[in-house]
């Protein structure tokens, strides 16, 4: 992981659930490559709580830098003060995929570095490895019952997949299958289902890493 996001320019990351409010954070983390002490005082502290970037996470689908998470500086003291720590532990600026998963659950890819110097294109291969590296987490993490569990779309739906992998529109997918714009979409909305996600790219990465198409 470390090698995968510093050929992006980031230093560390962490891979975690996001937890009801008062619930300990630390069961819930799939990877840390948090410094030991700042992982403590977080996790110990609560901080998953108060901190504007892990509440952004329930409000979008989207990734986002650090510093598009609003909190009100002057009056939300418990906020500025984890984004202070967090600097005066050198981890001043970053990048987070929020993780939307089966079941109404949260979780979070949270990498350290200056996001500011991203392109369009880093970021979407960045937020296709999140994807990727929190679902293999936590299908390690899981019970052999819960391994066993098939995942299965129609050769249509892993067809209009293909294509939206290979960054097609809608419109452009009916061009080249032939299919209405209307039923490529009615494919990847129920290939969405079928998978657990929320949108067009976690579908895809799901998908590959099910092993149910190949690029």
């Amino acid at each position: 992981m470390y090698r995968a996001i510093g050929n992006y320019g980031f230093e560390s990351f962490i891979i975690s659930g996001l937890p009801d409010r008062g619930v300990d954070v630390r069961p819930f983390v799939l990877l840390s490559g948090w410094s030991d002490e700042w992982y403590e005082r977080y996790t110990g502290l609560g901080y998953v709580h108060l901190d504007p970037v892990a509440r952004r996470c329930f409000s979008t689908t989207l990734p986002f830098d650090w510093s598009e998470a609003p909190y009100d500086h002057e009056a939300d003291l418990p906020a500025r003060r984890v984004m202070d720590e967090a600097r005066d532990f050198g981890m001043a600026d970053g990048f987070c995929v929020p993780i939307h998963m089966e079941g109404g659950m949260q979780g979070v890819v949270s990498l350290v570095g200056d996001a500011t110097q991203i392109d369009d294109k880093a970021r979407l291969e960045l937020h296709m490895l999140a994807l990727y590296a929190h679902g293999q987490l936590r299908f390690l993490n899981s019970s052999r019952s819960d391994r066993s569990i098939k995942r299965a779309i129609t050769s249509r739906e892993g067809e209009v997949l293909k294509w939206v992998a290979a960054g097609k529109t809608a419109s452009e997918i009916a061009d080249i299958t032939g299919l209405s714009q209307r039923t490529v979409n009615q494919h990847c909305e129920n290939a969405q289902k079928r998978l657990g996600t929320n949108n067009r790219v976690h579908t895809v990465v799901e998908a590959i890493r099910h092993k149910l198409i190949s690029l």
